[in-house]
Protein backbone atom coordinates (compact mmCIF):
# COMPACT_ATOMS: atom_id res chain seq x y z
CA UNK A 1 0.00 0.00 0.00
CA UNK A 2 1.41 3.22 -0.76
CA UNK A 3 0.46 6.60 1.12
CA UNK A 4 -2.20 9.35 -0.88
CA UNK A 5 -0.58 11.79 -2.67
CA UNK A 6 -1.57 15.55 -3.26
CA UNK A 7 -3.67 15.32 -6.14
CA UNK A 8 -5.83 12.06 -4.63
CA UNK A 9 -8.80 13.18 -3.16
CA UNK A 10 -9.78 12.25 0.50
CA UNK A 11 -13.06 10.95 -0.15
CA UNK A 12 -14.92 8.84 -2.72
CA UNK A 13 -18.85 9.15 -2.02
CA UNK A 14 -18.58 9.64 1.23
CA UNK A 15 -15.85 6.96 2.33
CA UNK A 16 -12.52 8.27 3.68
CA UNK A 17 -9.45 7.04 1.68
CA UNK A 18 -7.14 5.41 3.77
CA UNK A 19 -4.00 4.94 0.84
CA UNK A 20 -3.32 3.62 -2.50
CA UNK A 21 -4.01 0.02 -3.80
CA UNK A 22 -2.80 0.16 -7.46
CA UNK A 23 -3.44 1.67 -10.49
CA UNK A 24 -5.26 -0.12 -13.44
CA UNK A 25 -5.80 0.41 -16.76
CA UNK A 26 -8.88 3.06 -16.08
CA UNK A 27 -7.82 4.00 -13.13
CA UNK A 28 -6.71 4.38 -9.31
CA UNK A 29 -7.80 1.92 -6.48
CA UNK A 30 -7.54 3.19 -3.12
CA UNK A 31 -8.14 1.51 0.08
CA UNK A 32 -11.17 3.21 1.72
CA UNK A 33 -13.43 2.36 4.79
CA UNK A 34 -17.07 2.42 6.10
CA UNK A 35 -18.95 3.89 8.19
CA UNK A 36 -19.41 0.82 10.26
CA UNK A 37 -15.55 0.09 10.12
CA UNK A 38 -15.91 -1.87 7.02
CA UNK A 39 -12.51 -2.16 4.71
CA UNK A 40 -13.53 -1.51 0.53
CA UNK A 41 -11.29 -1.42 -2.50
CA UNK A 42 -13.03 1.50 -4.39
CA UNK A 43 -11.88 2.03 -8.04
CA UNK A 44 -12.31 5.72 -9.74
CA UNK A 45 -11.71 6.54 -13.46
CA UNK A 46 -9.60 8.80 -14.67
CA UNK A 47 -10.29 12.07 -15.12
CA UNK A 48 -8.71 11.91 -18.89
CA UNK A 49 -10.40 8.38 -19.72
CA UNK A 50 -13.99 9.60 -20.10
CA UNK A 51 -14.63 8.77 -23.84
CA UNK A 52 -18.30 6.97 -24.28
CA UNK A 53 -16.57 4.36 -25.12
CA UNK A 54 -14.90 4.09 -21.60
CA UNK A 55 -18.00 5.36 -19.52
CA UNK A 56 -20.09 2.55 -21.30
CA UNK A 57 -17.18 0.31 -20.47
CA UNK A 58 -16.97 0.98 -16.89
CA UNK A 59 -21.36 1.29 -16.03
CA UNK A 60 -20.67 -2.57 -17.54
CA UNK A 61 -18.54 -3.17 -15.15
CA UNK A 62 -20.35 -2.10 -12.71
CA UNK A 63 -23.88 -4.20 -13.79
CA UNK A 64 -21.50 -6.66 -13.74
CA UNK A 65 -19.98 -7.25 -10.55
CA UNK A 66 -23.20 -6.47 -9.09
CA UNK A 67 -24.82 -9.54 -10.43
CA UNK A 68 -22.28 -11.57 -9.04
CA UNK A 69 -23.05 -13.69 -6.31
CA UNK A 70 -19.68 -16.00 -5.56
CA UNK A 71 -17.78 -16.40 -2.80
CA UNK A 72 -14.75 -16.43 -5.83
CA UNK A 73 -15.31 -12.98 -6.24
CA UNK A 74 -15.11 -9.64 -4.60
CA UNK A 75 -18.84 -8.70 -3.13
CA UNK A 76 -20.17 -5.38 -4.51
CA UNK A 77 -21.04 -2.49 -2.46
CA UNK A 78 -21.75 0.35 -3.96
CA UNK A 79 -21.17 2.59 -7.01
CA UNK A 80 -21.33 6.51 -8.16
CA UNK A 81 -22.11 7.00 -11.92
CA UNK A 82 -24.11 10.22 -11.76
CA UNK A 83 -20.96 12.66 -12.27
CA UNK A 84 -17.29 12.26 -12.20
CA UNK A 85 -15.35 10.97 -10.66
CA UNK A 86 -16.99 7.78 -11.42
CA UNK A 87 -16.56 5.36 -8.82
CA UNK A 88 -17.16 1.29 -7.93
CA UNK A 89 -16.88 -0.21 -3.72
CA UNK A 90 -16.20 -3.35 -3.77
CA UNK A 91 -15.01 -5.42 -0.39
CA UNK A 92 -11.49 -5.39 0.05
CA UNK A 93 -9.74 -8.73 -0.16
CA UNK A 94 -6.39 -8.90 1.50
CA UNK A 95 -3.51 -10.83 -0.04
CA UNK A 96 -1.00 -10.93 -3.29
CA UNK A 97 -2.15 -11.65 -6.28
CA UNK A 98 -0.84 -14.63 -8.26
CA UNK A 99 1.15 -12.74 -10.72
CA UNK A 100 2.56 -11.62 -7.45
CA UNK A 101 3.53 -14.64 -5.62
CA UNK A 102 4.81 -16.02 -8.19
CA UNK A 103 7.24 -13.08 -9.04
CA UNK A 104 8.20 -13.28 -5.57
CA UNK A 105 8.26 -17.11 -4.54
CA UNK A 106 8.61 -18.79 -8.02
CA UNK A 107 6.55 -21.46 -8.97
CA UNK A 108 3.98 -23.69 -7.05
CA UNK A 109 3.54 -27.20 -6.11
CA UNK A 110 1.82 -29.43 -8.49
CA UNK A 111 -0.55 -30.36 -6.05
CA UNK A 112 -1.33 -26.61 -4.81
CA UNK A 113 -1.58 -25.89 -8.85
CA UNK A 114 -4.83 -28.68 -9.03
CA UNK A 115 -6.00 -27.12 -6.54
CA UNK A 116 -5.71 -24.11 -7.67
CA UNK A 117 -6.77 -24.95 -11.26
CA UNK A 118 -10.13 -26.63 -9.03
CA UNK A 119 -11.10 -23.51 -7.13
CA UNK A 120 -10.37 -21.52 -10.47
CA UNK A 121 -13.02 -23.48 -12.36
CA UNK A 122 -15.35 -23.37 -9.49
CA UNK A 123 -15.48 -19.64 -9.26
CA UNK A 124 -15.60 -19.62 -13.40
CA UNK A 125 -18.60 -22.20 -13.29
CA UNK A 126 -20.23 -19.98 -10.83
CA UNK A 127 -20.54 -16.92 -12.59
CA UNK A 128 -21.15 -18.82 -15.74
CA UNK A 129 -24.46 -20.16 -14.30
CA UNK A 130 -25.51 -16.44 -13.21
CA UNK A 131 -24.69 -15.52 -17.04
CA UNK A 132 -21.07 -13.28 -16.73
CA UNK A 133 -17.94 -14.28 -18.50
CA UNK A 134 -15.26 -12.89 -17.28
CA UNK A 135 -13.09 -12.33 -20.70
CA UNK A 136 -9.41 -11.23 -19.21
CA UNK A 137 -8.80 -13.92 -16.03
CA UNK A 138 -5.36 -14.26 -15.97
CA UNK A 139 -2.81 -13.96 -12.83
CA UNK A 140 -2.72 -10.64 -11.94
CA UNK A 141 -6.73 -11.04 -11.99
CA UNK A 142 -6.68 -13.84 -9.09
CA UNK A 143 -5.58 -12.57 -5.29
CA UNK A 144 -4.89 -15.32 -3.35
CA UNK A 145 -7.10 -14.78 0.19
CA UNK A 146 -6.35 -16.79 3.14
CA UNK A 147 -9.57 -18.48 2.67
CA UNK A 148 -8.93 -19.19 -1.40
CA UNK A 149 -8.82 -17.00 -4.32
CA UNK A 150 -10.93 -14.10 -5.84
CA UNK A 151 -11.58 -13.35 -9.44
CA UNK A 152 -11.74 -9.36 -9.99
CA UNK A 153 -11.73 -6.55 -12.32
CA UNK A 154 -14.41 -7.36 -14.68
CA UNK A 155 -13.84 -4.34 -16.49
CA UNK A 156 -14.41 -6.16 -19.96
CA UNK A 157 -16.86 -8.84 -18.38
CA UNK A 158 -19.90 -9.10 -20.06
CA UNK A 159 -23.54 -10.90 -19.34
CA UNK A 160 -25.48 -12.42 -21.82
CA UNK A 161 -27.71 -9.64 -22.44
CA UNK A 162 -25.02 -7.06 -22.65
CA UNK A 163 -23.92 -5.70 -25.79
CA UNK A 164 -20.47 -5.82 -27.20
CA UNK A 165 -18.60 -2.23 -27.15
CA UNK A 166 -15.05 -3.26 -28.73
CA UNK A 167 -15.00 -1.69 -31.99
CA UNK A 168 -15.12 -4.04 -35.34
CA UNK A 169 -11.81 -5.86 -35.71
CA UNK A 170 -10.60 -5.21 -32.01
CA UNK A 171 -10.72 -7.27 -28.85
CA UNK A 172 -10.31 -7.58 -25.62
CA UNK A 173 -8.46 -9.43 -23.16
CA UNK A 174 -4.28 -10.02 -22.34
CA UNK A 175 -1.80 -11.83 -25.26
CA UNK A 176 -0.90 -14.57 -24.41
CA UNK A 177 -4.41 -15.72 -21.91
CA UNK A 178 -6.86 -14.51 -24.47
CA UNK A 179 -8.59 -17.12 -26.16
CA UNK A 180 -7.89 -17.68 -30.38
CA UNK A 181 -11.80 -17.47 -31.40
CA UNK A 182 -11.47 -14.15 -28.90
CA UNK A 183 -8.56 -12.75 -31.47
CA UNK A 184 -10.20 -14.66 -34.66
CA UNK A 185 -13.86 -13.94 -34.16
CA UNK A 186 -13.83 -10.97 -31.75
CA UNK A 187 -16.45 -13.00 -30.63
CA UNK A 188 -15.85 -14.55 -26.53
CA UNK A 189 -18.15 -17.61 -25.27
CA UNK A 190 -17.66 -19.24 -22.03
CA UNK A 191 -15.29 -21.88 -23.46
CA UNK A 192 -12.91 -18.60 -23.81
CA UNK A 193 -12.70 -18.68 -20.38
CA UNK A 194 -11.04 -21.94 -19.74
CA UNK A 195 -8.34 -20.98 -22.16
CA UNK A 196 -7.36 -18.11 -19.96
CA UNK A 197 -7.73 -20.71 -17.06
CA UNK A 198 -4.90 -22.94 -18.73
CA UNK A 199 -2.86 -20.13 -19.24
CA UNK A 200 -2.86 -19.08 -15.81
CA UNK A 201 -2.73 -22.13 -14.10
CA UNK A 202 0.32 -22.93 -17.00
CA UNK A 203 1.67 -19.33 -15.10
CA UNK A 204 1.27 -20.63 -11.48
CA UNK A 205 3.42 -23.99 -12.70
CA UNK A 206 6.36 -22.74 -14.30
CA UNK A 207 6.44 -18.97 -13.44
CA UNK A 208 6.92 -18.30 -17.22
CA UNK A 209 4.46 -16.76 -19.79
CA UNK A 210 2.12 -19.25 -21.40
CA UNK A 211 3.16 -18.21 -24.87
CA UNK A 212 6.47 -16.76 -24.12
CA UNK A 213 7.53 -13.01 -24.24
CA UNK A 214 8.14 -10.91 -26.91
CA UNK A 215 6.19 -8.76 -29.87
CA UNK A 216 2.71 -8.56 -29.89
CA UNK A 217 2.04 -10.38 -33.14
CA UNK A 218 4.62 -13.58 -32.03
CA UNK A 219 2.55 -13.95 -28.68
CA UNK A 220 -0.60 -14.03 -30.43
CA UNK A 221 1.06 -16.20 -33.69
CA UNK A 222 2.18 -18.83 -30.85
CA UNK A 223 -1.70 -18.26 -29.18
CA UNK A 224 -3.43 -19.65 -32.51
CA UNK A 225 -0.89 -22.06 -33.65
CA UNK A 226 1.68 -23.05 -30.96
CA UNK A 227 1.26 -25.08 -27.86
CA UNK A 228 1.03 -23.68 -24.40
CA UNK A 229 4.22 -24.07 -22.56
CA UNK A 230 4.59 -26.99 -19.94
CA UNK A 231 7.88 -27.49 -19.86
CA UNK A 232 8.80 -29.83 -16.25
CA UNK A 233 4.84 -29.66 -15.26
CA UNK A 234 3.62 -32.93 -13.09
CA UNK A 235 1.84 -35.23 -16.01
CA UNK A 236 -1.67 -35.16 -14.18
CA UNK A 237 -1.87 -31.53 -14.26
CA UNK A 238 -0.12 -31.06 -17.68
CA UNK A 239 -2.93 -32.94 -19.07
CA UNK A 240 -5.81 -31.00 -17.69
CA UNK A 241 -3.94 -27.68 -18.93
CA UNK A 242 -3.56 -28.89 -22.22
CA UNK A 243 -7.37 -29.92 -22.14
CA UNK A 244 -8.31 -26.79 -21.61
CA UNK A 245 -5.87 -25.12 -23.80
CA UNK A 246 -7.46 -27.05 -27.20
CA UNK A 247 -7.60 -24.44 -30.17
CA UNK A 248 -11.14 -24.91 -30.70
CA UNK A 249 -13.72 -23.85 -28.10
CA UNK A 250 -15.84 -26.70 -28.76
CA UNK A 251 -12.86 -29.06 -27.99
CA UNK A 252 -11.80 -27.98 -24.79
CA UNK A 253 -12.88 -29.70 -21.74
CA UNK A 254 -16.04 -28.03 -19.66
CA UNK A 255 -15.67 -27.00 -16.57
CA UNK A 256 -18.09 -29.55 -15.04
CA UNK A 257 -16.12 -32.54 -16.67
CA UNK A 258 -12.80 -30.56 -15.04
CA UNK A 259 -14.19 -30.55 -11.76
CA UNK A 260 -14.32 -34.25 -11.25
CA UNK A 261 -11.32 -34.78 -13.23
CA UNK A 262 -9.05 -32.44 -10.99
CA UNK A 263 -11.30 -33.20 -8.09
CA UNK A 264 -9.47 -33.37 -4.35
CA UNK A 265 -9.98 -33.75 -1.04
CA UNK A 266 -7.95 -30.81 0.36
CA UNK A 267 -9.18 -27.22 -0.31
CA UNK A 268 -7.00 -24.87 -1.63
CA UNK A 269 -7.00 -23.09 1.82
CA UNK A 270 -5.97 -25.62 3.65
CA UNK A 271 -2.95 -26.50 1.75
CA UNK A 272 0.07 -25.74 3.06
CA UNK A 273 2.27 -24.83 -0.07
CA UNK A 274 -0.59 -22.13 -0.25
CA UNK A 275 -0.59 -20.79 2.96
CA UNK A 276 2.70 -19.91 3.04
CA UNK A 277 2.33 -17.87 -0.36
CA UNK A 278 -0.47 -16.06 1.01
CA UNK A 279 1.24 -15.36 4.67
CA UNK A 280 -0.46 -13.30 7.12
CA UNK A 281 -2.06 -10.67 5.77
CA UNK A 282 -0.67 -7.43 6.07
CA UNK A 283 -2.60 -5.38 8.62
CA UNK A 284 -4.08 -2.47 7.46
CA UNK A 285 -4.98 0.60 9.22
CA UNK A 286 -9.02 0.51 11.23
CA UNK A 287 -9.80 4.06 9.63
CA UNK A 288 -8.57 7.94 8.81
CA UNK A 289 -6.74 8.11 12.50
CA UNK A 290 -4.80 4.91 12.16
CA UNK A 291 -3.85 5.82 8.30
CA UNK A 292 -1.97 9.39 9.43
CA UNK A 293 -0.63 7.66 12.07
CA UNK A 294 0.72 5.22 9.74
CA UNK A 295 1.92 8.27 7.53
CA UNK A 296 -0.78 7.31 4.47
CA UNK A 297 -2.58 10.07 5.09
CA UNK A 298 -1.25 13.51 5.63
CA UNK A 299 -2.55 14.96 9.17
CA UNK A 300 -3.42 18.08 7.51
CA UNK A 301 -5.61 16.54 5.09
CA UNK A 302 -7.96 15.35 7.52
CA UNK A 303 -9.14 18.84 8.66
CA UNK A 304 -10.98 18.85 5.37
CA UNK A 305 -13.63 16.19 6.26
CA UNK A 306 -15.06 17.07 9.28
CA UNK A 307 -16.09 13.79 11.30
CA UNK A 308 -14.64 11.77 9.29
CA UNK A 309 -16.63 11.10 5.94
CA UNK A 310 -19.92 13.23 4.70
CA UNK A 311 -22.70 11.21 3.49
CA UNK A 312 -22.34 8.94 0.53
CA UNK A 313 -24.23 9.89 -2.64
CA UNK A 314 -27.32 8.91 -4.26
CA UNK A 315 -25.82 6.46 -6.24
CA UNK A 316 -24.14 4.68 -3.88
CA UNK A 317 -26.98 3.94 -2.14
CA UNK A 318 -29.28 2.62 -5.16
CA UNK A 319 -26.34 1.53 -6.95
CA UNK A 320 -26.56 0.53 -10.90
CA UNK A 321 -28.91 -2.58 -10.25
CA UNK A 322 -31.07 -4.89 -8.56
CA UNK A 323 -29.21 -6.69 -5.83
CA UNK A 324 -25.72 -7.87 -4.88
CA UNK A 325 -24.10 -9.92 -2.16
CA UNK A 326 -23.60 -8.49 1.20
CA UNK A 327 -20.58 -10.31 2.94
CA UNK A 328 -20.33 -10.84 6.57
CA UNK A 329 -17.27 -9.92 8.43
CA UNK A 330 -16.18 -11.92 11.27
CA UNK A 331 -13.36 -9.50 11.93
CA UNK A 332 -16.34 -6.82 12.63
CA UNK A 333 -17.91 -9.23 14.33
CA UNK A 334 -14.65 -10.49 16.96
CA UNK A 335 -14.20 -6.58 17.57
CA UNK A 336 -17.24 -5.60 19.14
CA UNK A 337 -17.09 -8.89 21.22
CA UNK A 338 -13.93 -8.07 22.40
CA UNK A 339 -14.70 -4.48 23.19
CA UNK A 340 -18.08 -5.31 24.79
CA UNK A 341 -18.27 -8.72 26.00
CA UNK A 342 -21.44 -9.18 25.57
CA UNK A 343 -22.64 -12.47 28.14
CA UNK A 344 -18.59 -14.23 27.80
CA UNK A 345 -20.43 -16.93 29.15
CA UNK A 346 -23.18 -17.28 27.15
CA UNK A 347 -25.83 -19.69 27.04
CA UNK A 348 -24.99 -21.91 24.28
CA UNK A 349 -26.07 -25.38 24.37
CA UNK A 350 -28.60 -23.96 27.88
CA UNK A 351 -32.17 -25.54 27.62
CA UNK A 352 -34.16 -23.63 29.50
CA UNK A 353 -32.21 -22.12 32.13
CA UNK A 354 -33.01 -18.85 33.87
CA UNK A 355 -30.52 -17.33 31.58
CA UNK A 356 -31.77 -18.19 28.69
CA UNK A 357 -34.30 -16.36 25.93
CA UNK A 358 -36.60 -16.86 23.87
CA UNK A 359 -36.93 -15.63 19.70
CA UNK A 360 -37.62 -11.92 20.95
CA UNK A 361 -34.70 -12.11 23.33
CA UNK A 362 -37.24 -12.25 26.68
CA UNK A 363 -36.95 -14.97 29.55
CA UNK A 364 -38.31 -18.11 29.10
CA UNK A 365 -39.27 -20.18 25.93
CA UNK A 366 -41.09 -17.68 24.18
CA UNK A 367 -42.20 -17.59 20.35
CA UNK A 368 -41.32 -14.83 17.64
CA UNK A 369 -44.11 -13.03 18.29
CA UNK A 370 -43.88 -12.83 22.59
CA UNK A 371 -46.20 -15.42 22.91
CA UNK A 372 -45.55 -18.90 24.72
CA UNK A 373 -45.51 -21.99 22.49
CA UNK A 374 -45.38 -24.23 25.33
CA UNK A 375 -47.84 -26.48 26.16
CA UNK A 376 -49.37 -26.54 29.04
CA UNK A 377 -47.50 -29.31 30.70
CA UNK A 378 -44.82 -27.05 29.97
CA UNK A 379 -43.14 -29.14 26.70
CA UNK A 380 -42.42 -27.18 23.95
CA UNK A 381 -44.92 -27.64 21.50
CA UNK A 382 -44.00 -29.03 18.10
CA UNK A 383 -40.46 -29.42 18.87
CA UNK A 384 -39.73 -33.20 18.49
CA UNK A 385 -36.95 -33.88 16.46
CA UNK A 386 -37.62 -35.77 13.73
CA UNK A 387 -36.14 -39.86 13.00
CA UNK A 388 -33.18 -38.57 10.75
CA UNK A 389 -32.22 -35.42 12.87
CA UNK A 390 -34.06 -33.28 11.58
CA UNK A 391 -34.80 -29.98 13.97
CA UNK A 392 -38.84 -29.31 14.80
CA UNK A 393 -40.37 -26.77 12.47
CA UNK A 394 -40.99 -24.87 15.85
CA UNK A 395 -37.70 -23.63 16.82
CA UNK A 396 -36.51 -21.67 20.33
CA UNK A 397 -33.69 -18.89 19.46
CA UNK A 398 -31.29 -18.79 22.39
CA UNK A 399 -29.72 -15.54 22.37
CA UNK A 400 -29.73 -13.53 25.65
CA UNK A 401 -28.09 -10.39 24.77
CA UNK A 402 -29.49 -7.11 24.34
CA UNK A 403 -27.46 -6.56 21.19
CA UNK A 404 -29.39 -9.69 19.62
CA UNK A 405 -32.69 -7.86 20.64
CA UNK A 406 -31.64 -4.87 18.87
CA UNK A 407 -29.67 -5.84 15.81
CA UNK A 408 -31.13 -3.95 12.62
CA UNK A 409 -29.85 -3.46 9.42
CA UNK A 410 -28.66 -0.21 8.55
CA UNK A 411 -29.05 0.99 4.96
CA UNK A 412 -26.52 3.88 5.23
CA UNK A 413 -23.79 0.92 5.84
CA UNK A 414 -25.63 -2.30 4.36
CA UNK A 415 -24.38 -4.31 7.52
CA UNK A 416 -26.50 -4.94 10.87
CA UNK A 417 -25.27 -3.52 14.32
CA UNK A 418 -24.84 -3.98 16.79
CA UNK A 419 -22.54 -6.49 16.03
CA UNK A 420 -23.88 -10.17 17.93
CA UNK A 421 -21.16 -13.09 18.91
CA UNK A 422 -21.95 -15.91 16.19
CA UNK A 423 -22.47 -19.61 17.68
CA UNK A 424 -20.21 -20.73 15.07
CA UNK A 425 -17.34 -18.48 14.57
CA UNK A 426 -15.85 -20.06 11.83
CA UNK A 427 -18.62 -20.44 9.44
CA UNK A 428 -19.72 -17.40 10.21
CA UNK A 429 -16.60 -15.70 8.68
CA UNK A 430 -17.36 -17.56 5.53
CA UNK A 431 -21.44 -16.29 5.40
CA UNK A 432 -22.67 -14.38 2.20
CA UNK A 433 -26.15 -12.96 2.62
CA UNK A 434 -27.60 -11.34 -0.32
CA UNK A 435 -31.04 -8.90 -0.46
CA UNK A 436 -32.20 -6.16 -2.65
CA UNK A 437 -29.47 -3.72 -2.32
CA UNK A 438 -31.58 -0.83 -3.92
CA UNK A 439 -34.96 0.25 -2.33
CA UNK A 440 -37.41 -2.30 -3.11
CA UNK A 441 -41.11 -2.58 -4.48
CA UNK A 442 -41.84 -5.73 -5.55
CA UNK A 443 -45.05 -7.99 -3.67
CA UNK A 444 -42.31 -10.35 -2.30
CA UNK A 445 -38.48 -10.40 -1.49
CA UNK A 446 -36.00 -13.49 -1.97
CA UNK A 447 -33.75 -13.72 0.63
CA UNK A 448 -30.30 -16.24 0.66
CA UNK A 449 -27.25 -17.67 2.18
CA UNK A 450 -24.38 -19.38 1.81
CA UNK A 451 -20.95 -20.24 2.98
CA UNK A 452 -18.15 -19.05 0.52
CA UNK A 453 -15.88 -22.34 0.99
CA UNK A 454 -17.94 -25.40 3.40
CA UNK A 455 -20.74 -27.32 2.39
CA UNK A 456 -21.57 -28.65 6.20
CA UNK A 457 -23.38 -31.83 5.86
CA UNK A 458 -26.59 -31.93 8.23
CA UNK A 459 -26.78 -28.64 8.82
CA UNK A 460 -29.94 -26.86 9.16
CA UNK A 461 -30.51 -22.76 9.16
CA UNK A 462 -33.48 -20.49 9.62
CA UNK A 463 -34.08 -16.90 8.96
CA UNK A 464 -35.77 -14.41 11.16
CA UNK A 465 -37.75 -11.43 9.66
CA UNK A 466 -37.70 -8.08 11.61
CA UNK A 467 -40.08 -5.55 9.83
CA UNK A 468 -39.73 -1.98 10.32
CA UNK A 469 -41.76 -0.72 13.42
CA UNK A 470 -43.74 -0.25 15.27
CA UNK A 471 -44.41 -3.73 15.11
CA UNK A 472 -40.65 -5.02 14.34
CA UNK A 473 -38.96 -3.83 18.00
CA UNK A 474 -38.11 -6.38 20.77
CA UNK A 475 -40.42 -9.27 19.17
CA UNK A 476 -43.73 -8.35 18.50
CA UNK A 477 -44.12 -8.68 14.49
CA UNK A 478 -41.22 -11.10 14.59
CA UNK A 479 -41.41 -14.00 11.98
CA UNK A 480 -39.40 -16.95 11.19
CA UNK A 481 -38.74 -19.80 8.63
CA UNK A 482 -38.89 -23.03 9.50
CA UNK A 483 -35.66 -24.75 9.28
CA UNK A 484 -33.98 -26.04 6.20
CA UNK A 485 -31.27 -28.07 5.51
CA UNK A 486 -28.23 -25.85 3.66
CA UNK A 487 -28.00 -27.36 0.18
CA UNK A 488 -24.95 -29.89 -0.87
CA UNK A 489 -22.57 -28.14 -3.14
CA UNK A 490 -22.11 -23.98 -3.78
CA UNK A 491 -25.77 -22.73 -4.92
CA UNK A 492 -26.34 -21.81 -1.08
CA UNK A 493 -30.19 -21.37 0.65
CA UNK A 494 -32.67 -19.34 -0.64
CA UNK A 495 -36.21 -18.23 0.47
CA UNK A 496 -39.40 -16.17 -0.26
CA UNK A 497 -40.86 -14.27 1.82
CA UNK A 498 -43.64 -13.82 2.73
CA UNK A 499 -44.37 -17.55 1.09
CA UNK A 500 -41.15 -19.13 3.48
CA UNK A 501 -42.57 -17.63 6.48
CA UNK A 502 -46.44 -18.46 6.53
CA UNK A 503 -47.14 -21.22 9.00
CA UNK A 504 -48.08 -22.05 11.82
CA UNK A 505 -45.64 -21.45 14.64
CA UNK A 506 -43.80 -18.78 12.50
CA UNK A 507 -45.41 -16.11 14.67
CA UNK A 508 -46.77 -14.74 11.33
CA UNK A 509 -48.79 -11.77 11.39
CA UNK A 510 -49.20 -8.28 9.99
CA UNK A 511 -45.40 -9.24 9.63
CA UNK A 512 -46.02 -10.81 6.42
CA UNK A 513 -46.89 -7.99 4.28
CA UNK A 514 -43.80 -5.79 3.07
CA UNK A 515 -43.89 -2.25 3.84
CA UNK A 516 -42.48 0.59 3.48
CA UNK A 517 -39.27 0.39 5.81
CA UNK A 518 -36.36 -1.17 6.32
CA UNK A 519 -36.47 -4.87 7.23
CA UNK A 520 -33.67 -6.81 9.14
CA UNK A 521 -33.02 -10.34 8.36
CA UNK A 522 -31.32 -12.59 10.59
CA UNK A 523 -29.79 -16.34 9.92
CA UNK A 524 -29.34 -18.81 12.17
CA UNK A 525 -27.74 -22.01 13.07
CA UNK A 526 -30.46 -24.42 14.47
CA UNK A 527 -29.52 -28.01 15.94
CA UNK A 528 -31.68 -31.24 16.08
CA UNK A 529 -33.19 -30.54 19.14
CA UNK A 530 -34.81 -26.93 17.41
CA UNK A 531 -32.66 -24.76 19.81
CA UNK A 532 -31.33 -21.77 17.13
CA UNK A 533 -28.24 -19.67 17.32
CA UNK A 534 -27.40 -16.57 15.65
CA UNK A 535 -25.28 -16.77 12.53
CA UNK A 536 -25.33 -13.27 10.48
CA UNK A 537 -27.36 -10.65 9.78
CA UNK A 538 -28.56 -8.74 6.46
CA UNK A 539 -31.67 -6.49 5.38
CA UNK A 540 -33.39 -4.00 2.64
CA UNK A 541 -35.57 -1.42 2.57
CA UNK A 542 -38.79 -1.38 0.92
CA UNK A 543 -40.68 1.71 -0.55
Amino acid sequence: MEPLRPEDPVEIGGYPLLGRLGAGGMGQVYLGVTGAGRHIALKVIREDFEGPQALARFRREVATVERVRSRFAAAMVGAGLDAPPYWLATEYVPGPTLRQAVARSGPLPAGTCLRLLTALAQGLLEIHRQGVQHRDLKPGNVILAPDGPRLIDFGIARGEDQTQITQTGAWNGTPGYVAPEAVREQQPVPASDVFSLAGTVAYAATGRPPFGGGRLEAIIHRTLTGEIDLDGVDPRLAGLVRQCAEKEAEARITLERLLEHAADSVPLAADPAYRRLVGVPQPVPAGVADAVASGLVPLERTRTVPGGARGRSRAAVIAAGAGVAAVVLATAVVVRVALNDDDPGGALGATGSPGSTGGNGTRGGQGANGGSSATPGGAQAGRTPGPDGRPPDVILVKEPTASFREVAYSEKDFTCLPAVRPEDQKLAGQLQVSAPRRPYTGKSVRLGMRFKWESPSGYYLAAQVRPPGPYGSAGPGWVQSKPHLYPPGSGGLDLTFPADFRWDGSGAGAATELRSGVWTVVWMHVHPNGDAYYMGCDGFTVV
